[in-house]
């Protein structure tokens, strides 16, 4: 009887911490904010900080879903080429060593004119 009450707890305590963890992380970005408008000839420029998962290695920028860099620093500035006019979607990505999304992640949408 005592297994199975062992058993039940290691696998709740399992299940749980998982869970923990896969949410642990945060991204935020802080400039520029959701719903922005900026000038489509200016230099955007993009203030983040990252309190990233454990299996956290390093940052992905994406611009409307492309990949325009890398960044390996969990707190800082960069700077995004000038937006054409319209709407777009900002996004940091947490990522692992193979490159793949840890599933953190903050998004901020501009409209550029």
């Amino acid at each position: 009887m005592n297994n199975k009450i062992f058993k039940s707890l290691f696998f709740t305590f399992f299940f749980w911490s998982s869970t923990v963890f896969a949410a642990s992380g945060k991204v935020a970005i802080t400039s520029p904010a959701d719903g922005a408008m900026i000038g489509s000839s200016d230099k955007i420029k993009l203030v983040y900080e990252v309190a990233p998962d454990p299996e956290g290695d390093h940052l992905h920028l994406y611009v409307d879903g492309k990949r325009v860099d890398v960044l390996r620093q969990l707190k800082g500035t960069t700077e995004i080429d000038p937006l054409a006019p319209g709407k777009h979607r900002i996004c940091i990505v947490v990522n692992n060593k193979g490159h793949v999304s840890t599933g953190v992640e903050g998004c901020v949408n501009v409209t550029s004119k």
